[in-house]
């Protein structure tokens, strides 16, 4: 490996850089052509807009619970908000920014880790596959993170192979911590980092304490911030999806689905033991191939983004497959999948000749493009959903378009609701003073606390019970729901024009004020109690009894004017009777 360039190298540049461009550009058509906007991130945008209101880091006014796994990501968030710009439009603009970012980094890396006697045929391969691989685009524009976190880890781990001082080091340890500040999972990323300085770099020591100094100065102050603001020492999502839980069998069906859509990668184990194979003379003695590593030109030699990316690709799966791996298809692995493509091109170029090289760049590529798409027409197959698909851009205008209608209709009410996890869009359009996520817990601390009894789709394990949104005062649930039988009455059913929720608390005030929308449609309390007790006398006594805990509960707790006072007097004289 050198950094010289051979005149034949020299010749050809134009011809990488052409195909670099050509990639960068492919790649964003593709994303474009795939965009679509996840539901969780509307829990980061719900969070950046109360900050910019001036309510705190919070999803809901008065409540610190950590709902959000992506600090930075968050911030500037609220940070284009600030300036009036439309969440949904400005994270996947910047999103596509980091994804095209990343293609320009490891064209760059191409360029930079080459063989001389195969500079004439120098192509950004990884470059060109990631513009192609069908998931990594997606990911792109979903409104997350996730291509801002490939990217930072992705730049961390370059400094780190190509620097040659201190300072691009101790940058390489701020752009993780960076990572970690943008997801807390980064730190499998760091710990990579750090096995492999402490295995093959030179003053392994100074080099490590130069390289988590960031971390120390940085990293630690925010975490304790973050600590004392919330009260938990993990974020509130990691109680509600349970990762200190592990979930094997999930988490190996989650990356089996994965790698056998994109069976490119079986490629890498392949070669990897291949590359060991050809130098098992230098690994008879492990100390002489360390000795010899560690005094080599370690920005240049292969050896050491090979084994950078062998220790975090191993790592970070594992990591998956311990938690169970997540509901969103692919979303895990984008941040090592770049590294996989990476270390397949430097292990061609150090294994094969000029002509079988091209050969297995064309395998690449047709593999990548020619995916093992195993969703067909389903959207979801062992808890783990296609969301690129699953989110429509009609859902999108939908969720807005009744978000908007029933903002309108809470207008200056406290009104409280929950909520099924895939009616994110809807409440941040809705924008209720109180919203509870209730198939996670994630907006909650003590529904995220709960054990799991049965572990089903991850995230979405820990539903609250009845009683627990009563005891929070909670009037209506929005998720799903049996439809209301044809001509029937469900005492606590409510009907916002065409979207149907449950009662969970009858507040008098608030749903007196919907009285003058004809389009909200639900059963009077007052006047279904004064009809009740009109007929009293002729309701046995068990059957009095269970609607009176019912009444009490949904209606009388919530509802203390004298009219109400009186109603329930009247039916606990009945029951005294009984």
């Amino acid at each position: 490996m050198t950094d010289d360039l051979s005149p034949a190298s020299t010749k050809h540049d134009t011809l990488f850089w052409t195909l670099l461009v050509i990639a960068v550009v492919i790649g964003i058509q593709h994303a474009v052509s795939l965009w679509y906007v996840n539901d969780d991130c509307y829990v980061s945008f719900r969070y950046a807009k109360n900050l910019v209101r001036g309510m705190g880091l919070v999803y809901n006014a008065g409540e610190r619970v950590e709902g959000y796994t992506n600090f930075l990501w968050t911030a500037i968030v609220a940070f284009g908000l600030k300036f009036g710009l439309d969440p949904v439009s400005f994270s996947t603009t910047l999103g596509i920014g980091f994804y095209a970012a990343t293609l320009v980094l490891y064209g760059f890396l191409s360029r930079r880790f080459r063989q001389v006697e195969n500079a004439v045929w120098l192509i950004p391969i990884t470059s060109i596959a990631l513009s192609l691989h069908h998931d990594f685009n997606a990911h792109a524009t979903s409104g997350m993170e996730t291509s801002m976190f490939s990217f930072l880890v992705s730049a961390g781990y370059a400094a780190l192979l190509l620097g040659k001082s201190w300072k691009p080091l101790a940058g390489a340890g701020l752009l993780l911590v960076l990572a970690m500040m943008t997801r807390p999972d980064g730190i499998i990323f760091l710990v990579a980092a750090v096995l492999y300085i402490g295995l093959l770099r030179s003053k392994p020591v100074r080099t490590s304490a130069v390289f988590l100094l960031p971390s120390l100065l940085v990293f630690l102050p925010y975490w304790m911030i973050r600590y004392a603001y919330y009260g938990f020492f993990f974020p509130n999502t990691f109680y509600a999806k349970s990762v200190d839980l592990s979930y094997y069998s999930q988490g190996l069906r989650y990356a089996a689905l994965y790698f056998k859509t994109y069976y490119v990668f079986v490629l890498l184990p392949i070669l990897w033991v291949a590359f060991l194979w050809f130098r098992k003379s230098s690994l008879r003695s492990i100390r002489i191939l360390l000795s010899r590593i560690r005094t080599a030109r370690e920005h240049c030699s292969v050896i050491h983004p090979i084994a950078l990316y062998f220790f975090a690709v191993i790592l970070y799966t594992l990591f998956t497959i311990r938690i169970g791996g997540d509901f969103m298809f692919a979303r895990f692995f984008i941040a090592v999948t770049p590294m996989m493509y990476f270390s397949i091109e430097l292990l061609l170029n150090a294994l094969t000749r000029r002509s079988v090289t091209m050969i297995c760049y064309g395998i690449v590529i047709l593999a990548t493009l020619f995916r093992f798409n195993q969703y067909g027409s389903e959207l979801t197959l062992g808890y783990v959903t296609d969301e690129s698909r699953y989110f429509t851009r009609e859902g999108l205008q939908q969720a807005e378009t009744n978000g908007t209608m029933l903002r309108t209709y809470f207008n200056g009410l406290p009104v409280r609701i929950a909520f099924w996890a895939s009616l994110l869009k809807l409440v941040y359009y809705m924008d209720p003073p109180y919203a509870l996520e209730s198939s996670g817990g994630l907006t909650d601390t003590v529904v995220a606390h709960e054990a799991i009894t049965e572990r089903g789709q991850p995230g979405h394990e820990k539903v609250p019970t009845t009683d627990y949104l009563i005891s929070r005062r909670v009037n209506f649930y929005f998720g799903p729901l049996n439809p209301i039988p044809p001509g029937g009455e469900v005492l606590n059913a409510i009907m916002f024009n065409h979207i149907l929720a449950r009662i969970i608390v009858y507040n008098d005030t608030i749903m007196s004020a919907f009285s003058r929308y004809p389009e909200i449609r639900f059963i009077r309390m007052p006047d279904y109690l004064d009809a009740y007790i009109a007929g009293i006398d002729t309701i046995p006594g068990a059957r009095l009894a269970h609607d009176y805990g019912f009444f009490k509960s949904y209606y009388f707790d919530e509802n203390r004017t004298p009219r109400d006072s009186l109603r329930e007097s009247v039916i606990l004289a009945h029951l005294r009777k009984e």
